[in-house]
């Protein structure tokens, strides 16, 4: 009899006595087992623990089970209330990472190319050859030509080819002297800002610490670590202002030598044209075989391909084989960054150069920069049907700014990344926390909430769509969406799902 009412207890087949001694399977009793579907022993496991749960609440207290059953929810999640918030704005959108100098290696050649030396990615330096073209059918004609050619025409020949060539060589150096020296120029400049304003900052962390120190004194003697702690703010900024001075004085010298690059390059260009006119005074008497020989000299000398400046191979639109003609590849400074980002209609008119960027990358948490906008395209370019769309809601009409990065930390070329502009205004706006929205793949935006479920603190989280406009430093505004005034606003989503229980802490 024991080990049927356990049998029984277990749900397992077996028999029982009936009041008049007669046994039964259990079947014959309550017929055949029902299979348990997949989920029920779940809910099996839940009333039962509920059950116990309210016998726990009538042995021990409901409160006390209740606090069991908050303790087990483990910290409390952070909320704040939605509403109006002050913050200074940012215009917020993406951009993909460029280079400042773009440099496209050309021939003026029509002969195949024999030879491509790099690749694409391949880092190269001003000077390295990059392509060599075939030369065969050149040095056939030259051979040709040396052969009609007396000694003097000859002479003539080479002798009007290095004039040409020293000429293009002066011109090419010159042109990348002051590019050089104009790139000092915007270091030094760069340099120089971020010294004057740290020493700013430092002057007026200086001065409110001596204004206190003052006012203190005159009510009661100031303390020795009070003297000690302006003594070092005075330093602080006496540092700082010895390094804006240095700056200075370099920002200075750049310029004296960027004046002088540009000067000497203009006296060695003028130089070059001069020796170059001397040799080729007397063209006209020179001979018809001289003038071509020189031309195939000239050819010859342009078969191998210099790059033109540092940087990384980004396109080659040569194949070996074929005529190159044009471009011959691309090469990007990626020393030299840069981002051309849309800005919205809306925007356009809070935009102006010189303001601060920060960048940043949304899934790379080591890559940052910072710059400032160099200009501000004032139309649109799109397409009137892209306009017309506008028009209709389905899209808004973006215009663009150019933002110079003056310093970076893991950015490449190509690389996609956040652009947040600093617009220096301050409005009251609903907001939320920019640590508190969420974005599914498509780009729409979401927070979650905690919905007081009214059982002893217990919140329910929920998802709730917005609309999201300018940013602050810490805020995000909201321009539409489900949120309504005085929501609590899970401000580390992350940490919670939505329709779990949490207890929260405003």
């Amino acid at each position: 009899m024991e080990q049927n009412s356990i049998n029984e207890a277990n749900g397992l087949e077996g028999s029982t006595e009936t009041s008049q001694g007669k046994k039964m399977s259990w079947n014959e009793k309550y017929g055949k087992k029902k299979k348990v579907k997949k989920g029920t022993k779940v809910i099996i496991f839940v009333i039962i623990a509920l059950v116990l749960v309210g016998g726990g609440a009538a042995v021990y207290g409901y409160s006390k089970v209740m606090k069991k059953a908050m303790d087990s929810l483990g910290d409390e999640t952070l909320v704040e209330s939605y509403g109006k918030r002050d913050m200074t704005t940012y215009i917020n959108s993406t951009a993909k990472v460029e280079s400042q100098n773009v440099h496209l290696v050309t021939t003026t050649l029509s002969y195949p190319v024999k030879e491509i030396k790099v690749e694409v990615g391949d880092k190269v330096k001003a000077g390295d050859v990059v392509c060599i073209i075939d030369d065969e059918d050149i040095n056939d004609r030259i051979d040709a030509l040396e052969e009609q050619a007396s000694d003097e025409e000859r002479r003539q020949a080479k002798e009007k080819e290095i004039a040409d060539r020293q000429l293009q060589q002066s011109r090419d150096a010159s042109g990348y002297n002051v590019e050089k020296a104009l790139d000092s120029v915007s270091e030094a400049k760069a340099e120089l800002d971020a010294a004057k304003e740290e020493y700013e900052a430092a002057k007026n962390i200086y001065e409110i610490a001596q204004e206190e120190k003052e006012a203190g004194e005159s009510i009661d003697d100031m303390n020795t670590s009070v003297d000690a702690t302006v003594a070092e703010y005075k330093a602080e900024y006496e540092t700082a202002k010895a390094k804006k001075q240095e700056k200075e004085a370099a920002y200075e010298a750049a310029l004296k030598s960027y004046d002088n690059t540009v000067e000497g390059s203009k006296e060695s260009i003028q130089s070059a044209e001069n020796s170059n006119e001397l040799t080729t005074s007397n063209l006209s008497s020179y001979s018809a075989v001289t003038n071509e020989l020189a031309s195939y000299y000239k050819m010859k000398g342009k078969t191998v391909i210099l790059a033109g400046q540092d940087g990384i191979v980004t396109e080659i639109n040569a194949q070996e084989g074929l005529p190159a003609g044009g471009a011959i590849l691309k090469i990007e400074d990626d020393s030299k960054l840069r981002v051309e980002t849309d800005v919205k209609e809306k925007d356009i008119f809070k935009l102006k150069e010189g303001q601060d960027v920060e960048l940043e990358n949304s899934s790379l948490e080591d890559v940052s920069g910072k710059g400032k906008i160099s200009k501000v395209v004032m139309f649109s370019s799109e397409s009137n049907e892209q306009l017309a769309s506008a028009a209709s809601g389905n899209s808004a009409t973006s215009y663009k700014a150019i933002v110079d990065i003056d310093s970076f930390e893991n950015m490449l070329l190509g690389m996609k990344v956040k652009v947040k502009i600093a617009t220096g205004t301050e409005i009251s706006v609903n907001a939320v926390p920019y640590t508190a929205i969420l974005s599914d793949d498509d780009d729409s935006e979401y927070v979650y909430v905690a919905v007081d479920t009214g059982s002893a603190g217990m919140h329910m989280v929920k998802r709730k769509n917005i609309e999201t406009g300018e940013s602050g430093d810490y805020y995000t505004e909201v321009t539409g969406g489900e949120l309504e005034e005085g929501d609590k606003v899970i401000l580390f989503p992350e940490k919670v799902m939505e329709d779990s229980v949490v207890k929260v802490k405003e």
